[in-house]
């Protein structure tokens, strides 16, 4: 019986297609489910297609299905969907094969490649071209174990320079392009290979020919899926497609179904699928629990992002869903107190200011020899170094490390230790923990016994985690002892929107040696909006979450799109204007629902230009998922409530300070732009 494989373009666009054609495509698919050999489906060759295994199959009178149709095996490929001409001049100059040592399918047009590099390299050696290039090291077998198709490989060896490498990289396909980009940087093909795949067996899936399609549902495919009727493809559009519930990268596969003695870090940029690899990780090793009582833990650091990493689990598997708890990290420390008796509650900012004038109120003015310490000193050495490390001892305090603060001599030490004395006694009094507080009394409870370890624990955001957070996730799951799959923590140094330092993992216990990932290829910013955001931290030391630095080598996005758009106005009211202007024009142009645009942050004059021309807003609330599209309107919020979002369009209002958090807050909010990006200065 034969299969049918769908292009993740198909499913992309399938619901913007007329009812009718839509209801024929499902007929096709179940008319190949049920015999691909009968009449009805007559599949047309096309005699113009340079590749003579492209077909058309009629799904409408002006419409046509384009099917690749293998040479061997009985596994077809449903492509595009399109109006007749359209369709035609789409597969023409198009090629499909299944790649012989990566296993996967490639499209590409020989045409567009050789045109790139004539293009990018004008006639006359140009003056930064070299006698080598560092692709010319590679034999014509290695560029093809390399992901590059042998009828490419002539235009590969035109490349001369790293313009016209970029020019032809557009055309190739992708992972091709991406394991080049890490030849052009450096890298051996091995650990090319290696940080662009993953560990790839592609012998177990090896295709007998480039038309042989039947063992791609065997390789992880970040752009073919396999439907199995008529019913699984309702399943899947049961809502707009959502690309990361069906389709992986296959590194991205590999790290969901790694299978490690101890934790693992994974790492990236925005943009590159660290969040999906930490819910298909979830819901696979929930899948797997052997004792029904048994649960796996899914943790954030911000509240947003937990309730939005809960629905999307929801969605990707109802059933796994049952068995994961997702909660954020100070929900998460509340729970565990609460659970072991606390009665309390956590202090908020009008009960700090005042147990804090009461600390001072109690003692002279801090000094220490010429030295003297104001309130927001001892209120900021208590927030970063005592709460924040969970100390509870003077002696602890006169030795600890206190990254990124000014030097303290230990009699100066110990003179702040007596305010921070007398401020935990008034939070003691009254029967109240800082947020911190509760993080730390968490992590006591869990180590004493109090509260049941997790299977598994899985942790996002991690760059926003304290020493305390750390050692409360490592205390929850089984690090010590050497379990399979114990804790698995993901983040980014690029994003580190709170007030923590850099705090390495091996601090809190947490040994991730030799087991730790980077995602590389962003799939949700244009190029253009990753190098723009990129540009902002451009100064700052960016971390990899473990005492080292974060190699951004071979980073890159997988599409381009129109450069982020900067302007500068003198008032709100003109932000206002230039917002609303640019909101229409993405409506009435470019086809994008209120829904797929955001501004952050937002103000009133901002609601009231929108208002004006009849476009809604909505406000993303704390604790809330987004709607989606369910309910019109422009998203609006803080830059920090947006992260975790996605949009094709988001409009940042910046003033004029600058500081490392405002860069990352920044660098946040512009990368949940997926195509359009503008940029209002204020002021």
């Amino acid at each position: 019986m034969a299969t049918l494989m769908l292009h993740r373009d198909v499913l992309k666009e399938f619901g913007r297609l007329p009812a009718k054609v839509q209801k024929k495509v499902s007929e096709l698919i179940r008319k190949f489910q049920e015999d691909s050999t009968q009449a009805s489906i007559n599949l047309e060759k096309i005699e113009q297609a340079v590749d003579d295994k492209v077909r058309s199959a009629r799904v409408g009178d002006d419409w046509r299905a384009i099917v690749i149709a293998p040479q061997q095996g009985d596994t077809f490929l449903l492509m595009h969907v399109d109006h007749h001409d359209e369709a035609y001049r789409w597969c023409r100059n198009k090629r499909f094969e299944a790649h012989g040592a990566l296993g996967m399918l490639q499209v590409f047009d020989i045409e567009m490649v050789e045109n790139a590099a004539e293009v990018g390299r004008p006639t006359g050696k140009m003056p930064d071209e070299a006698p080598t290039y560092p692709l010319d090291a590679l034999s014509d077998d290695e560029l093809f174990q390399a992901g590059v198709p042998r009828p490419l490989i002539p235009a590969i060896r035109a490349i001369r320079n790293d313009a016209v490498f970029e020019e032809v990289a557009e055309y190739l396909p992708t992972e091709a392009a991406q394991v080049l980009f890490w030849v052009v940087a450096g890298r051996p093909l091995d650990k090319a290979l290696e940080e662009t795949l993953g560990a790839l067996d592609a012998g177990q899936a090896k295709p007998e020919g480039p038309g042989d399609f039947s063992k791609l549902n065997q390789v992880a495919s970040a752009d073919l899926v396999l439907v199995e009727g008529e019913e699984h493809l309702r399943s899947i559009l049961a809502e707009d497609i959502e690309a990361w519930r069906v389709f992986l990268h296959p590194y991205q596969r590999k790290l969901k179904e790694w299978d490690a003695r101890g934790p693992i870090k994974i790492s990236g940029a925005a943009g590159t699928g660290k969040t999906v690899v930490l819910m298909h990780r979830a819901v696979h090793l929930a899948a797997r629990l052997p004792d029904d009582k048994e649960r796996v833990l899914v943790t954030t650091f911000s509240a947003n992002l937990s309730v939005t990493i809960e629905d999307l689990i929801r969605k990707l598997s109802p059933t796994a869903a049952r068995r994961i708890e997702v909660t954020n990290l100070h929900q998460l420390a509340r729970t565990i107190c609460l659970r072991a008796g606390w009665q309390g509650r956590v202090a908020d900012d009008q009960d700090l200011n005042s147990l804090w004038a009461a600390a001072f109120d109690k003692r002279d003015p801090i000094s220490v020899g010429d030295t003297e310490f104001d309130a927001d000193f001892v209120r900021q050495e208590y927030d970063d170094v005592v709460d924040a490390m969970g100390i509870d001892n003077e002696e602890e305090y006169l030795t600890t490390v206190r990254t990124g603060r000014a030097r303290l001599s230990r009699q100066q030490r110990r003179k702040l230790w007596g305010c921070f004395q007398d401020f935990n006694r008034l939070l003691q009094k009254r029967g109240l923990l800082t947020f911190e507080g509760t993080v730390h009394q968490a992590r006591l409870i869990v180590e004493r016994g109090g509260f049941a370890r997790y299977r598994h624990v899985l942790v996002d955001e991690l760059q926003d985690f304290g020493l305390e957070g750390l050692r409360l996730i490592a205390a929850l799951s089984r690090v010590d002892e050497d379990a399979n799959n114990p804790l698995c923590v993901v983040g980014d140094g690029h994003q580190r929107i709170n007030r923590y330092s850099k705090v390495p993992l091996s601090r809190a216990g947490i040994n991730v040696v030799g087991r730790s990932r980077r995602l590389k290829i962003n799939y949700r910013t244009s190029e253009q909006i990753r190098l723009w955001a990129h540009s902002l931290l451009r100064e700052m030391d960016i971390d990899d979450l473990d005492g080292g630095d974060a190699d951004t080598t071979g980073d890159r996005s997988v599409f381009k799109g129109p450069e982020p758009k900067a302007i500068k106005v003198a008032t709100r009211e003109d932000a206002a204007t230039a917002i609303a202007s640019w909101v229409k024009d993405l409506c009435d142009n470019r086809n994008l629902g209120t829904h797929e645009i955001c501004i952050a942050p937002v103000f009133g004059e901002v609601r009231s230009a929108l208002a004006g021309l009849g476009i809604p807003t909505v406000e993303l609330q704390a604790n809330k998922a987004d709607p989606g599209l369910i309910e019109p309107g422009v998203r609006v919020g803080a830059m920090r409530r947006i992260k975790g979002l996605e949009f094709k369009a988001v409009a940042m209002v910046c003033d004029g300070q600058s500081n490392d958090l405002r860069r990352m807050e920044r660098y946040v909010a512009a990368t949940r732009a997926r195509q359009w990006l503008l940029i209002v200065e204020c002021g």
